[in-house]
């Protein structure tokens, strides 16, 4: 319980500290972090997409399978992250936050497909 403790408090801690947000209420925090991942989201289909188009038919079917498989890896994350605030103001931030760090961290793993622009 005591580590459960420390790891509540160091998770809250990051969240809370982040230096771009601004976001003073709950609800403005979960706005922004509403914000991040929609720009995080896109920004990951536009490579996937680019990924796609590079590759062949075989390429694209595997590439398709992994990114499926990613999307379920990725849920079950955060859905895991965010499960011990289930019913609280937290869930939804943590949620939020998780799904954004992953998907960041996916679109930089299709960024290597991006070959135009990988140098940059």
């Amino acid at each position: 319980m005591k580590y459960f403790s420390i790891w509540v408090i160091a998770a809250t801690l990051t969240i809370l500290s982040s230096p771009v947000c601004s976001a003073q209420t709950m609800y403005e925090m979960k706005d922004e972090a509403s914000v991040k991942y929609k720009q995080a989201d896109t920004d990951m289909n536009r490579i996937y997409k680019l990924a796609n188009s590079t590759c062949d038919s075989s390429g694209r079917e595997r590439l398709k399978k992994a990114q499926l498989a990613w999307i379920k890896y990725r849920n079950l994350c955060c859905e895991a992250e965010a499960s011990i605030y289930k019913g609280g103001t937290m869930y939804g931030l943590v949620y939020t936050n998780c799904m954004t760090d992953l998907t960041r961290e996916r679109l930089r793993r299709l960024k290597v497909y991006d070959l135009e622009n990988s140098w940059k």
